[in-house]
């Protein structure tokens, strides 16, 4: 008769952790190549064209990344985090009627064409974000942004339209002729130090 072992709690825990974690590794680096918009439209978020996906692909996109639709040419910089339901209600969910283990409330993130997402922005559900609008660093997105405007803050909350910022931006422009990195570092050291660094 075959002898089996029972595998420490410990065990199990690291390997059910760490299965998923390979897992995301091996697909994202061995099938894509590390092109982060296959391997996001390979989890079900639908991503548009020339878009620029800075963001971590673990965890930014949440456990249900096909409620998740980004347009064409959108940047989604570093640290922003796309949240599609509402997990403090495993607090609850033993207590409602109906309610399932994986909860109740979900909601879809709209992001439509030529949008910025701001670094170490939180996205929330049922959030859409008109096309040409930006999304100020570290905002927390818990409603509708209206086309061709700029949201910052916690919670987020109209800063100015598009065409306010382009003329703000204008103002602080300063002038650069480099054509790669190594000049832009020579150009903005000497601008600001007096000096190359």
């Amino acid at each position: 008769m075959p002898v089996y072992r029972s595998v420490a709690p410990e065990r199990i825990t690291f390997f059910s952790k760490a299965f998923p974690y390979f897992s995301e590794i091996f697909m994202y680096y061995f099938v894509f190549r590390g092109d982060k918009v296959k391997y996001l439209r390979w989890m079900g978020v639908r991503v548009g064209e020339g878009c620029q996906i800075l963001n971590s692909i673990s965890g930014g996109y949440g456990a249900e990344p096909w409620l998740i639709e980004i347009g064409n040419r959108v940047t989604v910089t570093n640290g922003v985090n796309f949240l599609t339901h509402d997990g403090a209600s495993r607090l609850v969910r033993d207590q409602i009627p109906d309610g399932s283990r994986y909860g109740n409330w979900f909601g879809r993130i709209l992001i439509h064409d030529e949008c910025f997402i701001g670094i170490n922005s939180i996205i929330l559900p049922n959030v859409e974000i008109g096309p040409n609008s930006i999304v100020g660093v570290g905002s927390v997105v818990n409603k509708d942004v209206p086309p061709n405007m700029v949201y910052a803050g916690v919670p987020a909350k109209a800063i100015s339209t598009l065409d306010e910022y382009m003329e703000r931006y204008k103002q602080k422009m300063m002038p650069i002729s480099a054509n790669n990195r190594t000049e832009i570092r020579e150009e903005l050291t000497r601008y600001f130090w007096g000096e190359s660094r």
